[in-house]
């Protein structure tokens, strides 16, 4: 199975620049931290988009199962997992206020989903 967490958040109007900067300086890093059965996807900035609650900035997780949901989350717990600390200073670039756009999507590959057909009338 493949499963994209796509998480939409603000990144705070002063750290933009720095935040840019951190992703580049830690590319290879943060690829390195995700444990088995998980990948970094990339973190995209919004161009346009039609989703109010998305945020300026998206965080791609590539799982390869709902198991690798309970993996990635041990990670960040551990703090002696690489994981823990890149997410550590990946949230010091949101935005605190409460009120900042944020959303979290699971999507699961349509080749690997349960479809059924609805009767149409």
């Amino acid at each position: 199975m493949r499963f994209m967490q796509v998480q939409g958040f603000s990144v705070r109007a002063d750290r933009q620049v720095a935040f840019q900067r951190w992703l580049i300086e830690n590319d290879e890093r943060i690829r390195g931290a995700y444990p088995p059965g998980t990948e970094y996807g990339g973190c995209y900035a919004s161009v346009f988009s039609s989703e109010k609650s998305m945020g300026d900035s998206v965080w791609i997780t590539v799982l390869d199962s709902y198991a690798a949901l309970d993996t990635i989350a041990a990670a960040g717990k551990d703090p002696a997992h690489p994981l823990a600390a890149v997410q550590a200073e990946l949230v010091g670039f949101f935005d605190p206020n409460p009120a900042a756009p944020y959303s979290n999507v699971l999507l699961k590959s349509f080749l690997d989903a349960t479809v059924v057909d609805v009767p149409i009338e």
